[in-house]
């Protein structure tokens, strides 16, 4: 599912950084991790706004699935903004963007029903972790027939619920995943080959080394060079100790 964006921030650099992150498969340069794979065409970003009256002119035309919204703009506030949206019954969710530490400004953004409150200067791991708890929320309203608990919690957040859903690449599926993860720690200490892995759990050498890399970026294991008997390298991946 792609989800559109409308960026609402005055500091250039500021806006940049958010659109490249949302936008660039491998993440924003210099940024390590694996949640440099893990949005790739998920998000579309739109339309960038630098001030109020520029919003307002994008978002009457443009019914976005999020907004990131500062709360300080040349020419006004972003909560004047969000309590606008929320009298027109726009059902686009809001994060708020904003330097301001007090803690009315963070009270009236729960009234006016943020989704999330995000301080600068921005850290992208949380601002994933916002966009976790975002995908999750539209997802299970998209899957839902009727409200049952589980999909409350979800909504809500419970404290079951408040950690983010960890989302995974294209090509890295949860059933596989898991399967990896249950022979790597079937086998504590013991070191595979892509090949070796991939006739553990069933799937072909090219897969089990895209898994593989996908928890190597993850720091949920570690690689190191083995050489065969012809002499050819190849990688041997090992679970990294808790």
């Amino acid at each position: 599912m792609t989800y559109s964006v409308v960026i609402v921030e005055d500091e250039v650099e500021v806006a940049q950084l958010l659109a490249q992150y949302l936008l660039l498969p491998h993440g924003v340069a210099g940024q390590q991790g694996a949640r440099q794979t893990l949005r790739q065409g998920q998000y579309q970003v739109v339309g960038i706004a630098g001030n109020l009256a520029t919003a307002k002119a994008l978002l009457s035309a443009i019914n976005a699935d999020l907004i990131l919204l500062d709360i300080h703009l040349p020419d006004g506030n972003g909560l004047d903004l969000l309590n606008e949206l929320r009298r027109e019954e726009m059902k686009s969710e809001v994060m708020l963007l904003t330097a301001a530490k007090e803690v009315e400004t963070l009270e009236k953004a729960m009234q006016l029903g943020a989704c999330d409150f995000l301080v600068k200067p921005l850290m992208l791991n949380r601002l994933d972790q916002a966009l976790a708890r975002f995908e999750a929320r539209q997802q299970c309203l998209s899957d839902a027939d009727e409200v049952t608990q589980s999909m409350v919690d979800t909504l809500f957040g419970s404290q079951e619920q408040l950690k983010a859903p960890v989302r995974l690449p294209k090509g890295v599926d949860q059933l596989t995943l898991q399967k990896i993860l249950k022979a790597f720690k079937a086998n504590i200490g013991t070191a595979f080959t892509a090949q070796q892995m991939g006739d553990l759990v069933g799937v072909s050498r090219s897969t089990a080394r895209r898994y593989l890399e996908y928890l190597l970026e993850a720091e949920q294991v570690s690689a190191d060079q083995s050489y065969g008997s012809i002499g050819r390298p190849e990688r041997c991946y090992k679970m990294t100790s808790s």
